[in-house]
């Protein structure tokens, strides 16, 4: 699945985990590196998830398009 502008994603592999980071897709870059804006701040740096990430490591949890 192709990761867009506005998805709600989350990092991959954590489906039966409580809590998870979330963020939306801001930019999609041309080095193929996705800008997210990360939606809880505590679980994202527990993480230490950066603003710039590699989709290859997201997972749509609700896409922005049908």
């Amino acid at each position: 699945m192709t990761i867009n502008i506005g998805d709600l994603i989350t990092l991959k592999g954590l489906k039966n985990t409580e809590e998870k980071p979330l963020g939306i897709v801001m930019r999609i870059w041309a080095h193929n590196h996705a800008e997210v804006m990360w939606l809880n701040h505590d679980i994202s740096k527990r993480f230490a998830l950066r603003s710039t990430i590699d989709p290859k490591k997201l997972d749509v949890v609700n896409s922005s398009r049908d």
